[in-house]
Order: structure tokens, then sequence, then C-alpha cells
């Protein structure tokens, strides 16, 4: 906002906007100030009088006319200095109070009283109508209901369109259905029959304090149906996002996540709808008063004034001066739109803010790849890229459970993460019939404290849903199985309350795009402050940056005190994973779930992040779980590999193992089909392997790999296929003869 001004000047025609709207409104706020006559006051003998204000050598002054024809009204000048009349300013004239409390009688200009007869002679500065009336004066007074209408309407009906379009976006179902359907059946309607209509119901003979509030509320009432089909189908999209389903997992109330998370995601739409909405309720209620169904003598509006004084084409030829109002009305379209083009690049934050700055900075292209359907809908972990409201710091005081509710772990006594049997299946709507989506298939693994696990596989092997279970992450629509046991403690067994506990303060998770993950309209230091007093709720700001300073200087991020004050657009794919990385670090947890975390960078910044993931289980002895499609990355860096396939482990071992005495084909098929150092495209070609990925709504009675194995046998394709036949072969097939098995 310190910005703004500085921004308006590099936009005249929004700068200009700002002027005549702030002046419009001084004159609506200081209308009985302003005009030097009361709305009603009549002078008999001007009618259609024109404007009388000159320039001579007395300065400002208003000439006087006289009536050539009381039939047509024509005028004519009076020759001579002392008909002249000097305009003062703060010149005493009518009482009145001004804000409705003020006994005043100064107007901001006007005509002495004759010292003989002690008349006034009237000032018309746009001239008069038919009955006299001074027609600035009356413009005045007529932008209070015309202007305030406009805001008014337009806020009821904004305020209805983020309330209706927000709960539909959101909640969606039912909710949704219901609101859309309602908010059709006004769309269906033609907005103007709909507000004549309306309006004719009522009385027509309503003073004018009750017609301005029915002409408010049914203008607002049809005019919030389209801004809230467009917000709700923004809020469907933004819901997806990470950071939004973080704070849910928080327990962040609906309501906040709706207003505080994701409405200010589309402020440049709302203001660019309000901006367009209030001359838009002005130019409704001036059609309304034209067709003589809005504001009744003696209240006046800029449409009772264009109803009342343009009535014949004869008029506007005579007295053109009454089309000020018109000129007025277009000023004001004009100005609310230049001025909603300008506040929609400001605050907008995918766009460029000064267009000085492009030849100095250069920004980076937005874009994203998009995710597979389960991650769509398990957010992250809470590392806290995501924002939380103060509502959060509720769930820091959650109690982990203590030694006495430990449930320890049979036979398994060493074990710091015990996963048993699991199995993870989705319920989807598939046309008209609902389909089992069977992810993963009854796996079992474990790991030490300060192991680094790696999880290898093709893409829809079950890898991220597996991991996604142990903090608890799956969407409402999933059935988990099994039991998890997490440093003694039975996770499945935990309410989501007490999962909280965990997730980010014991369990973090970072995934292959950390831009999705942060809140775009949130600098970095914000979401250290928001992640550290998720768990210290008394921490200041001051100490919040010192730790994150700290943080980000272990996992090597350049500068990192100045840096706090940037936003995620600033950062490159690597820092943004760093900046995860610290935040999983920043309440202190064990367990760190990197998904995919190499994927989406270059292969410098790959090394980097895997170089940083090793120094990190050693210096706070971090247990990992690496999941990556590069096996030869996974090996390099992990204890032990698990390779997965149709939801279930094909193989596990140690790196060493998995390397040179790879035994079920699949693994075989991943190492052959992996790029080796010094091979050459010349020379051969790159091994790929054939068929597709099992589909998990129909999977293999036995082993998932068998329609693609050269292989497979008879007993591979039954239910009780154990892949015994698969690690029966002799010592695996060695390096140079991996090809056959494609």
């Amino acid at each position: 906002m310190k910005r703004l001004f500085q921004y308006l000047k590099t936009r005249p025609l929004a700068l200009i906007s700002v002027c005549v709207l702030i002046i419009l409104y001084l004159f609506m706020i200081f209308a009985e100030f302003i005009s030097p006559y009361t709305p009603t006051r009549t002078f008999e003998e001007d009618t259609f009088h024109p404007s009388n204000i000159e320039l001579s050598a007395k300065g400002l002054v208003a000439r006087e006319y006289r009536v050539l024809n009381p039939i047509t009204w024509r005028y004519a000048k009076v020759k001579g200095s002392e008909f002249h009349h000097k305009i003062r300013f703060f010149v005493k004239g009518e009482e009145y109070r001004l804000f409705g409390l003020i006994p005043l009688s100064r107007h901001l200009f006007g005509t002495l009283p004759e010292p003989k007869t002690g008349e006034v002679y009237p000032v018309f500065l746009f001239g008069a109508d038919n009955l006299g009336r001074d027609l600035f004066s009356r413009m005045v007074y007529g932008s209070r209901i015309s202007l305030t209408i406009g805001f008014v309407a337009s806020a009821i009906s904004l305020v209805l369109a983020i309330l209706l379009g927000g709960i539909a976006g959101y909640y969606g179902g039912k909710t949704d259905w219901a609101i859309m359907r309602f908010s059709e059946f006004f769309m269906l309607i033609p907005g103007l029959y709909l507000i004549l209509f309306l309006r004719s119901l009522l009385n027509s003979k309503m003073d004018s304090g009750t017609s301005y509030m029915i002409i408010t509320v049914i203008l607002s009432l049809v005019g919030w149906p389209g801004t809230a089909r467009t917000l709700r189908g923004m809020v469907h999209s933004i819901k997806r996002e990470e950071f939004v389903l973080d704070a849910g997992l928080e327990g962040i109330p609906s309501t906040v996540i709706i207003f505080a998370h994701i409405i200010p995601q589309i402020t440049s739409l709302l203001i660019v709808s309000t901006t367009l909405a209030i001359p838009g309720f002005i130019m409704s209620e001036t059609t309304l008063s034209y067709l003589g169904l809005g504001i009744a003598d003696p209240a006046v509006s800029w449409g009772s004034l264009i109803n009342r004084d343009i009535s014949t084409l004869s008029n506007l030829k005579n007295f053109p001066w009454l089309l000020t109002p018109v000129w007025l009305l277009l000023a004001v379209t004009l100005a609310f739109n230049f001025l909603g083009d300008a506040l929609r690049d400001y605050f907008d934050p995918y766009h460029v803010i000064f267009p000085a700055w492009k030849k100095k900075r250069a920004f980076p292209a937005k874009g994203g790849a998009g995710f597979p359907w389960f991650r769509a809908n398990c957010a992250p972990l809470l590392h806290s890229a995501a924002p939380l409201s103060h509502s959060a710091t509720a769930d820091a005081a959650t109690p982990i459970p203590n030694a006495a509710n430990r449930k320890s772990v049979q036979g398994i006594p060493d074990a710091f993460l015990s996963v048993q049997n699991l199995r993870v299946s989705f319920t989807v709507l598939r046309g008209s019939s609902h389909t089992i989506i069977q992810s993963v298939r009854g796996v079992s693994f474990q790991m030490n404290r300060g192991e680094i696990l790696g999880i290898v596989g093709e893409s829809g092997s079950g890898k991220s849903v597996t991991t996604t279970a142990i903090p608890a992450l799956h969407p409402s629509n999933a059935t988990v199985e099994g039991k998890i046991f997490f440093d003694g403690v039975e996770l499945t067994s935990l309410s989501q309350k007490e999962m909280r506990s965990y997730r980010g303060k014991k369990i973090g998770l970072i995934f292959q795009e950390p831009g999705r993950s942060f809140d775009p309209l949130q600098n970095i230091g914000s979401v250290f402050f928001e992640t550290f007093r998720n768990s210290q709720p008394e921490i200041s700001r001051g100490e919040a940056d010192k730790k994150a300073v700290a943080l980000l200087d272990e996992v090597g991020l350049p500068d990192p005190k100045s840096r706090l004050k940037n936003y995620p657009h600033q950062f490159s794919g690597g820092q943004l994973q760093r900046i995860s990385i610290a935040l999983s670090l920043a309440q202190g947890c064990q367990l760190l779930i990197a998904d995919e975390p190499t994927t989406a960078l270059d292969v410098t910044i790959q090394a980097q992040i895997v170089s940083l993931l090793s120094n990190l289980r050693k210096t706070r002895n971090l247990s990992i779980i690496f999941i990556s499609h590069n096996i030869d990355l996974v090996a390099g860096l992990c204890d032990n590999i698990i390779v997965m396939y149709g939801g279930l482990i094909m193989e596990k071992g140690s790196s060493e193992e998995i390397m040179r005495h790879a035994k079920h084909p699949y693994t075989q098929a991943l190492l052959a089909s992996s790029p080796k150092f010094g091979s050459h495209y010349s020379k051969e070609k790159l091994v790929s392997i054939p068929g597709r990925v099992t589909d998990p709504a129909h999977p293999e009675p036995g082993c998932p790999f068998a329609p693609r194995c050269t292989f497979a046998k008879e007993e591979c394709r039954s239910k009780d296929c154990k892949m015994v036949h698969c690690y029966k072969m002799e010592e695996g097939i060695s390096g140079r003869h991996r090809k056959s098995v494609l």
C-alpha cells in the first residue's frame, strides 16, 4: 500500500480517475457546503436559464440575462458592467446542518445580496432546469443517492457472492448444486425485466427514504449470481492447492480457510468486479429513475435528473446543458474502470507490479505441472508451508501419548518405523458406478532411526500413497487397513487431533513441486513465524526470524536474513526445496518423507539436495524416506531400497544387494532401463519396459508385473503366487544380460 501512489503515477489514466472519484465523493459528503442552493430552491423567472458565469474585469462574475421569449425560453445577455454580480467564496446563504449536526450558513461560492433590495442574484454554474432550479446544486445533492446506491448495492452483492460462491466452491456436492441452481434462477431472467417486475410490486407512493432502501436491496439481490459463479470456480480450483489443504489438516475452521487463505488469492478478481459493479448499479438506478420507478420528488438522483430534464429531443437541442448528468455518469463509469484495471494489476500476485521494473528485474514465468489424483487430494505434511491461524496453536498443546500408552512393536525392538500389511484403497465415481482403486495391497517394511530408506518404482506403483498413510493424510474416500508404528506408537489408532501432534513436529514431508505448498501472498518470514508459533504460541516475530535464519543457513540458502521478506515466486525451485526442508526441521521432525524432491530440478541442484539430505542425516540423526524414479540416485543415497509395483513390494534389500544382485525381473528391468555413464545413443538405444502399468482398479491376481515379464509362468498369474519363482532365479541376471528380461 505504501507504493500504491508511486504505482499510480505510472498509470496516468488511473491517477486521473482517482482524482475524479475523490472530488465526486468530497462533493457528496459536503453537498450542503459546496452547492450554493438546496435542490428544491426555485427561481421562477429563470426557467431553463443558461450558465451565467463569466470572467470579466471584476473577476469571476454572474452575468444577468433577460428572457426574450417566455415560450421558447430564449435568453439574451444584458450589457453593462453594472449587471455583473461578483462571485465570492465562503459567502453566507441558506442555513443548513453539516453532517446533520453542525449548524452553518456558509457556502463555497455565491453572490452577495443587493444593498437596496436585499435580493440575491442566482449563480447558475451549469444552468437551470424547467422549474428554475440550479442544475449544479441538484447534481451535487443527487450524487449522494446515486454514488451511495452504487457502493451499498455493490457491497451487499459482493458479500453475497463471496459467501455463497465461496461455500459452493469449498464444500461442493449438494451444497454446490443447490446454490448454483438458485443463482441460475436469477441469471435466466433478464436483469432489467426482473428489476422492473420487483419494483412494480411495491407501493409507488412510498417516501424517498423507503424507495431508496428498496431500490438498493433489489439491485444487490439481482447482481450477485454472476460474480458468485465465477468465485465458485476459482475457489473450487484453489482449495486443491497444498497450502489450503495444509490449513485444513491443522484443524483451522472452514470459514477461516475460505476468507483468510482462499479469498485473498482472488483479490484482483474481486477488485475488478467491484469497480465494474459500482457504475453498473448506478446505471441501473438511473434506468429505474428514468422509467419513473426510481427516486421520486423531493429526493433527487442523477437518474431522476435525466428523467425530468431530458424529456424531449427539442429540450436537448435548445438546452444542451441538461445533458450534463449524462456526461457525469460517463465520467464516473470510466473512472471506476480505469482505476479497477490499475488496482487489479497492482494487487495480483501473479503480475509484474511496476511496469518500470521490467527492464531491471526478470520475473520467473508462471507454470507448474499437474499432480496425480491422490496428490491433489492429499496435502503435504505440515512442515507448515501453509499459513496457520491462531486457532491452530491450540493443537500444539495436544500431548503426545506418553510411555504408558505406547504400544510396543512385538518382535521388532529396535524398529523406529514399522509398517505392517498396509492396504490403501480409494472409492471413486467412474461414470454412474463407484470403483475401488486398490493403490496399496499389503505392504510391510521397517526402518531404524537414522536410516535412509529409498522407495523406487514407476508412476502409479503406490509409493506416495504408502508414505502419506504414515501421517494419515489420505482423503475421506480412502480406506486404510494395517498397522503403522512410529517410535513405538501405533499411529493408525490415533485420532486426527492426536495425529496433529506428529504432523510437522515428528514427521515432515516435502514434494517435488515445493512452490505449490506456499501461499503466494505470504513471504517466507511469515511462513516460518506461523510454523514456530504452531509449537510455541508465545514466540515473538524477532525470535522466529532468528531461528529461521539459522535453519536457512543450515540448509545452505544464501543470505538467509535478507530473504525472509521475499515471496515464493522470488526463489528458484532448488531454493524452495531447501526452504521446505528447513520448515520440516523447524519443529524438530525426526522422520522426513521426501516424495520425489529432485524430479523437477536440474542435475546440479539434484546433487546439492541429495548432499544436503545426507548431511542432515549425519548432523541431526534424521531418518529419511526418499522416493524417486531414479534407482541409481536412490542407491547412492540410501541404506536400503524398496522396489514397488502395482501396490506391492517386488523386492527389498540393501542398496548394494539391489544394485549388484537384483532378483525380481521388475528390479532388473528398472536397472536395465536406467541410462549408464558412458553410454551413447549412437551405439545403443535406451531400453524401456514394454507394456503399460497395471490398472489398480483391476489388479492382477498374482504378480502384477507378470503381463510385462518375459520370465512369467502360470504360477505367476495365480492367486497363490508369492513371487518365489522370481527369487529362485540363480543369483538374478548379471548386468550384461539384464536387457534380456525386456
